[in-house]
């Protein structure tokens, strides 16, 4: 009995520990797209420094509506739900430790020029849009797809480089989406090309077929390239 008592001494102590702090990686967290998510992993210790890991956090966010934390034990995943700031916090009794959280999508897009001309000539060529991205503070986004589209894929196309490619004469609107954030703009499309040339029409997406046949002559140069010469 005294055995059993000496062996269970240590583990009622430990039990009964109750940790100094609770230190939190990464110690902040930034997002910039809806539904992004990032682990934090929590480590109580005791004033000395040593960790307590039978003490158990209990996870909540100050903000939902910005950002979620779910997770078993010590470890959480935190969700990016919307714009604006909150607090990820683990609570073990009555000592709470938090790690900030930003979160800033796309909110705004702007597009230039506010209206677009396409001229078909014979080779199929686009009009490049200069789209630009803001966050909810109004903060420049880069490194963003601009996804671009025509209402009327009979008038024109779009693709995923924010270019506008003429389909056949007409009206229609240009929409410009990145990440969710969108604006719209007239397009006309003006048929300028010969009597040749109006069979090569714009259909799919313009792009892959261009870039096809870039990397097949880039192939091409390169197998000359490596051939030895006599």
């Amino acid at each position: 009995m005294r055995h059993a008592t000496a062996l269970l001494l240590p583990l009622l102590v430990a039990a009964c520990e109750k940790p100094a702090r609770v230190e939190l990686e990464p110690a902040s967290l930034r997002f910039a797209v809806r539904g992004q998510s990032a682990k934090v992993h929590a480590r109580p210790v005791m004033r000395d420094g040593r960790p307590v890991p039978d003490r158990i956090c209990r996870w909540t966010s100050t903000d939902p509506r910005v950002a979620t934390a779910e997770g078993p034990h010590n470890e959480a995943t935190v969700t990016a739900v919307g714009p604006g700031a909150a607090a990820v916090r683990c609570t073990i009794d009555q000592l709470v430790a938090e790690v900030p959280v930003i979160v800033r999508v796309v909110n705004r897009v702007s597009v230039k020029p506010e209206r677009v001309e396409v001229r078909m000539q014979d080779e199929p060529a686009p009009v490049a849009l200069a789209v630009a991205a803001f966050d909810d503070a109004g903060q420049p986004v880069l490194g963003r797809v601009a996804q671009t589209r025509c209402a009327d894929e009979g008038v024109c196309r779009g693709d995923a480089r924010g270019q506008v490619w003429g389909v056949a004469a007409g009206t229609s609107t240009v929409i410009v989406e990145v990440d969710g954030a969108r604006a719209e703009l007239p397009v006309r499309v003006l048929d300028a090309r010969t009597a040749e040339g109006k069979p090569r029409r714009v259909s799919g997406n313009p792009m892959e077929a261009i870039e096809r046949e870039v990397k097949k002559r880039d192939a091409e140069a390169a197998r000359a390239a490596q051939k030895p010469s006599r």
